[in-house]
């Protein structure tokens, strides 16, 4: 046993001295302004201890400050997933919601380049002609594609896929996005009545910024709010549409 064994052995059983007393007296006795104690190995013995004790309490401060540091980051992302979630959810045009959207993760989350794709042979997309009366209005942000292509995105799983550094051409964002420089993404799927029928897409330049150990929950959230927005937008849709095609003296006046 070296003597780093030996101080650990007699921080962690303290019983020890009731066969020595006169040890104990002798490391109670020593000033903590003495430290490091050079001299008898008695000595050098009882400085380590408190050595250690003393490393101890620090490593516990570090990690109380680690852990306050880490609460003040997920108060930030929550007040800052808040906000997102009051502007989509308040939105009634898809368009603008769509663009509010984007404008406000790159803010609020630092991350260079979003999409949003949704799935159009869904039949409550087709019917509203999303991808006809939009997709040229969003300059590529918005997308459209097909059920079978947006499954093999997510290989059958209702959960983000990351990948922490593209080295091949990306599935997401395709050669006209080379000139970006994305270097990690992360595809988060929107998910309604239990099925995939859209995703959000997230690309940064550097590597690993998106990485497989890294917490989803708040991404998921935030795509969960907006298959509710996308909801409702396409009710008050479709209920002005039924409205218009109602004869004028037919209406009831508001």
């Amino acid at each position: 046993m070296d003597k780093d064994q030996m101080a650990i052995y007699l921080s962690e059983h303290p019983e020890f001295f009731n066969n020595y007393p006169e040890l104990l007296k002798t490391i109670k006795l020593i000033d903590h302004n003495d430290i490091p104690i050079c001299g008898s190995n008695t000595l050098s013995l009882s400085g380590r201890i408190i050595k250690r004790v003393n490393k101890d309490k620090e490593n516990l401060k570090n990690k109380l400050e680690l852990f306050m540091e880490v609460s003040r980051a997920n108060d930030e992302i929550h007040q800052h997933l808040f906000e997102i979630e009051r502007l989509i959810l308040k939105s009634t045009q898809l368009d603008q919601m769509v663009k509010q959207l984007v404008e406000a993760i790159t803010l609020r989350f630092k991350i260079p380049y979003t999409l949003l794709f949704l799935v159009d042979d869904a039949d409550h997309y087709m019917e509203h002609k999303l991808e006809e009366r939009f997709s040229k209005r969003l300059n590529g942000i918005l997308n459209f594609i097909n059920q079978t292509t947006i499954d093999t995105w997510f290989n059958g799983k209702l959960k983000p896929v990351l990948n922490s550094e593209i080295t091949t051409p990306s599935n997401i964002f395709d050669k006209t996005w080379d000139t970006k420089n994305i270097q990690s993404e992360c595809i988060v799927p929107i998910i309604n009545r239990a099925k995939i029928c859209g995703a959000i897409a997230l690309g940064a330049t550097q590597p690993r910024h998106f990485h497989s150990g890294l917490r989803t929950e708040y991404l998921e959230r935030m795509a969960e709010r907006l298959a509710i927005a996308i909801d409702n937008i396409l009710l008050i849709d479709r209920l002005q549409l039924e409205r218009s095609a109602v004869p004028e003296e037919n209406r009831i006046s508001a």
